[in-house]
């Protein structure tokens, strides 16, 4: 009689029936309405499927309405992303398809205003439904950007062209209310937010870090414009007719549709909160503030290099060269270590080498195994480092230089690696692990993807440490280790030579539990032990913490004589 549980037949057939619609949806269930959503939009995709000025202006409504859905799927991404691959995956691929979902739709209601070039209902809502367009596209890359992967150049071919297409029409600055609190925007600003994003990505930012940029870039872009002549020398451009984003200008005459954009005022926004946490963290280093700032002081820095119009490269700690070869491959903190452990208790043997007889060939075929014990140790230290290595096989190298390795990985391994994740490789045929930190990423191809990893160590030992107490003394006997009724756990003792020549420097990696300034601890390694406590913090990451440590001069302990 008065309507209670029917269903909306047309959800989406005008604005105030979306509204409805969506007001009907539990706020604690944010999937249901994720999953209505990307039906709802499915069928307006549909070759013939009726689409109307009122039906697109309810796909506005329904945009508007899912901007808490699509914050609540970041957060979480960003939050719970790296607890498992599956999780990560999912989460993902939820935000990606509901980007999708509003691209494909408003691609196809474009199709119907070109068709109906003389409708001015249809020409009315042409400024607003290319800001949504553009701003999906901006989520696109932002989503993509999460995962280090770049646009392929059909990407910014249709970027570039909803900007001309808004250049035509003379729209391309006129002011639209699309944004969430009701503020206006334009055509060029979500069109420079986009290029920007692109530009100061680099392949060194974190998810995190990436949210909390795209989050500022709104107004960062405030002041910039696009111009037809460059009001410096140094300024940057973009091609309308090319497949790439902004580039930095050169000496040599340019040609096609180019726009021109200078960035002197985004750089000094960002000098200017460079200088800003700078002062701070040195008025008060010891502040629970200052690792946060002195973060955000290291991205800021980033992005200010990015976008300076007067190119500043950083110098290189060391000339890279071209190599060739391929690396086993340890991935994470506790897998090093774990790894190091075992090989600690069986040492390790080249794994790489091939039967060396006839007989040892027949065995194989014959037993499915060699039977003489070396070939049956090789064996064991195979099956270790295949539990311990990551998955996907070797890694290539294409670049080494004094200080790292520019390295080709494959995909499997790409979700199990971010920014800041230890990396111990192994150079074939070579014996030693060289233990480094991903600074950069680049997803090249569907199969295989770039890291660059900075060497931190050329010399790692796994050693486990004993928590001690203040009224121990500081004793090592050779041969002897200390009994401490304390709890244990495994580390990472990092020895790391610049030159041939100089003392090595040595450090600790541990989980970050485990690090208190001035922490003493007993380290053991083999059948010695030595008296260590903590220095300061180098670095620090959610899973392990980088410090340098400070050995204990131990207490003599009188020679005992043999007795015959």
């Amino acid at each position: 009689m008065f309507g209670f549980g029917k269903t909306i037949k047309e959800p989406l057939a005008d604005a105030k029936t979306a509204e409805r619609w969506l007001a009907s949806f539990p706020a604690n269930d944010p999937l249901s309405m994720h999953g209505a959503v990307l039906v709802g939009l499915g069928r307006l995709t549909e070759r013939d499927a009726k689409r109307t000025p009122g039906r697109l202006e309810a796909i506005f409504c329904v945009d508007r309405f899912t901007d808490p859905l699509r914050k609540t799927l970041t957060a979480q991404y960003l939050e719970h992303g790296n607890r498992s691959t599956r999780v990560e995956n999912q989460l993902w691929q939820t935000l990606f398809d509901l980007t999708q979902g509003f691209l494909l739709c408003y691609q196809a209601f474009a199709r119907e205003v070109t068709d109906h070039a003389q409708s001015n209902k249809w020409q009315s809502l042409l400024p607003e439904l290319i800001v949504r367009q553009i701003t999906h596209q901006g989520l696109d890359a932002k989503i993509r950007l999460f995962r280090y992967e770049q646009w392929i150049p059909a990407k910014w071919s249709d970027l570039h062209s909803l900007f001309q297409m808004a250049c035509s029409a003379q729209i391309e600055r006129q002011p639209v209310a699309v944004l969430p609190d009701g503020g206006l925007t334009t055509i060029e600003q979500e069109y420079l937010w986009v290029l920007v994003l692109h530009l100061m990505n680099s392949g060194n930012l974190t998810p995190r870090h990436l949210e909390w940029v795209a989050g500022q870039l709104s107004e960062w872009c405030a002041p910039l414009r696009l111009t037809i002549e460059s009001s410096i020398v140094t300024s940057f451009y973009v091609d309308l007719a090319s497949r790439t984003g902004l580039k930095r200008r050169n000496p040599q005459p340019l040609e096609g549709r180019v726009l021109f954009l200078d960035t002197r005022p985004l750089h000094a926004v960002l000098m200017q909160n460079v200088v800003m946490l700078d002062q701070k963290v040195r008025n008060n280093p010891l502040s629970d503030r200052t690792p946060r700032r002195a973060d955000q002081l290291n991205l800021l820095s980033k992005l200010a290099s990015q976008v300076d119009p007067e190119f500043k490269p950083f110098p290189r700690r060391g000339e890279r060269t071209s190599s060739a070869g391929s690396v086993d491959a340890i991935i994470g903190f506790a897998k090093i270590a774990g790894f190091l452990r075992d090989e600690e208790m069986q040492p390790f043997v080249d794994v790489n080498r091939s039967p060396s007889t006839f007989g040892e060939t027949i065995e194989i075929a014959t037993f499915g195994r060699m039977r003489n014990e070396s070939a049956r140790t090789t064996e064991m230290t195979r099956q270790r480092l295949a539990n311990y290595a990551a998955p996907g096989g070797t890694w290539d190298i294409r670049d080494i230089s004094q200080t790292g390795f520019r390295l080709i990985a494959p995909m499997s391994v790409i979700n199990a690696v971010t920014l800041g994740t230890l990396a111990a490789i192994r150079p074939q045929p070579q014996m030693r692990w060289t233990l480094g930190i991903v600074r950069r990423m680049k997803r090249l191809t569907t199969e295989r993807a770039e890291i660059g990893l900075q060497v931190i160590a050329n010399n790692l030992v796994g050693v486990e440490l004993t928590e001690t107490k203040r009224t121990e003394p500081d004793v090592s006997t050779k041969g002897e280790v200390p009994t401490v009724n304390s709890r244990s756990f495994n580390g990472l003792f990092l020895s790391l030579k610049k030159r041939d020549g100089t003392t090595a420097v040595q450090t600790l990696v541990v989980p970050p539990g485990e690090y208190q300034p001035g922490k003493r601890l007993h380290m053991n390694v083999a059948q010695s032990s030595q008296r260590i406590a903590f220095g300061r913090v180098l670095e620090q990451h959610p899973d392990w913490v980088w410090a340098t440590v400070e050995p204990l001069v131990p207490a003599t302990r009188p020679a005992v004589k043999a007795s015959r």
